[in-house]
């Protein structure tokens, strides 16, 4: 019988978090994987491409408000995170957008601001792994492909 893990670390909680929501089956072939975290627990997801099935997303989302109302006591489950997975189909335009945006040029500007409260994303791709906290932080080509992923996920999520 497995022990279920609880914590009173927010720290644990958001790793937890990160760590589901980046955990895929074949890791040894993914694409990318563009993960998007609220810094005040609002919201998080991440959208990941394999390379056997380039017309196709997976989303996994996590349900910010209900763990959040289900842990208002700071005692958090992490062996019980409601995060869901589904697949997004994607039709010939969407994967040549895609494709088009990953043979750019993604990086990350010289922003010299300060963000109190802004977002954790993360993109992983060609064994590049690039961490920024607000949009002012990519390059337009960037700016693009993170639109188009965030237009994937329901507007409920974000």
């Amino acid at each position: 019988m497995k022990m279920e893990k609880f914590s009173n670390n927010r720290d644990h909680y958001w790793d937890q978090i990160k760590i589901e929501l980046l955990e895929i089956n074949d890791f040894e072939n993914f694409r990318f994987q563009y993960l998007e975290m609220g810094q005040l627990f609002s919201h998080g997801f991440s959208i990941t491409q394999i390379e056997k099935n380039s017309k196709e997303l997976i989303l996994k989302i996590w349900n910010a408000e209900y763990d959040n109302k289900r842990f208002d006591k700071e005692i958090f489950n992490l062996s019980r995170l409601a995060i869901t997975d589904s697949k997004i189909e994607l039709n010939v335009q969407e994967s040549e957008t895609i494709n088009k945006l990953l043979n750019t040029e993604l990086s990350l500007t010289n922003y010299k601001g300060i963000v109190l409260d802004g977002l954790f994303c993360q993109l992983e791709f060609d064994n590049k792994k690039m961490n920024w906290n607000i949009n002012e932080e990519i390059n337009d080509d960037l700016t693009q492909l993170v639109k188009f992923l965030r237009s994937k996920v329901p507007d409920n999520t974000i």
